[in-house]
């Protein structure tokens, strides 16, 4: 039989569906118990597939009984995950699917951003990309929770004992706050730039990190990448530019994966 062109492509549509189900799977069962139940029914799983490919006829037929009646037994345990699933379908059933999850902190980060920018409240951010940030991370206050805009300000404000530092994000989780960044030596920088700003550019000279600073004087954004400061941007044009490196970098995470498998 001939395989035409068409038909590899089919068959990676079919890789990528597979995988992708499994991926969201895991997202939805992660920090839960049912993670672990789930990797045991894999290896069962696979020993059943071994066990027919091996001829192994009484271990296969065993194992071909425990899945008729586990079936339903796997229903009774995911019962509270598969409720949960289907009523996050049903709320927002295409948001769900189209717009991952991990996108979505973006959204939290830059309305943080705004509210910080009218009320002058003083902020730096640094988003965690390729390369890691332990050495900083272990300088600040672990925190490891969601990305949120409430939790944003509130660790800003003022009167919190976390504001002076910076925050770092690593991937959709705020790893820590109050975290002491290298300070850029440039001379070349206005003298009226205060150590956020600095900071800022510092930890972007060194790694591949995104800095995001508002200013508690004037109220201004300013984003920093590969040591270079970006000055009064604007809000909605740098929430599109995250976005659109966060989806461009998932992708090609996918189709690495993809091809090895």
């Amino acid at each position: 039989m001939v395989r035409t062109a068409a038909f590899y492509f089919k068959e990676a549509i079919d890789i990528f569906i597979v995988y992708y189900i499994i991926y969201r799977l895991i997202l939805i069962l992660k920090g839960t118990k049912a993670l672990h139940i789930l990797g045991g029914v894999f290896l069962l799983a696979f020993i059943t597939f071994l066990s027919k490919l091996a001829g192994l006829d009484a271990t296969f037929w065993l194992l071909q009984q425990f899945w008729l009646a586990g079936i339903f037994l796997l229903i009774v345990v995911f019962q509270p995950e598969i409720r949960n699933t289907l009523a996050n379908l049903g709320t927002n059933p295409l948001g769900r699917i189209i717009v991952p999850s991990e996108f979505r902190f973006i959204s939290e980060v830059m309305d943080a951003v705004r509210v910080a920018m009218t009320e002058k409240m003083g902020m730096l951010i640094v988003l965690e990309q390729d390369m890691g940030l332990r050495e900083y991370i272990e300088s600040g206050v672990v925190l490891n929770a969601e990305v949120s805009k409430e939790l944003l300000l509130t660790v800003f404000h003022h009167n919190t004992p976390l504001h002076d530092g910076a925050v770092i994000i690593s991937g959709s989780r705020l790893i820590a706050a109050a975290c002491q960044l290298p300070l850029t030596e440039r001379q070349d920088m206005s003298k009226i730039l205060g150590m956020r700003h600095r900071s800022a550019v510092g930890i972007t000279e060194i790694t591949d990190s995104i800095a995001i600073v508002v200013s508690e004087e004037t109220g201004n954004l300013s984003v920093a990448r590969n040591g270079s400061l970006m000055m009064k941007a604007n809000c909605d044009d740098i929430e599109k530019e995250l976005i659109s490196l966060y989806k461009s970098k998932a992708q090609k995470t996918v189709f690495r994966k993809t091809n090895r498998v």
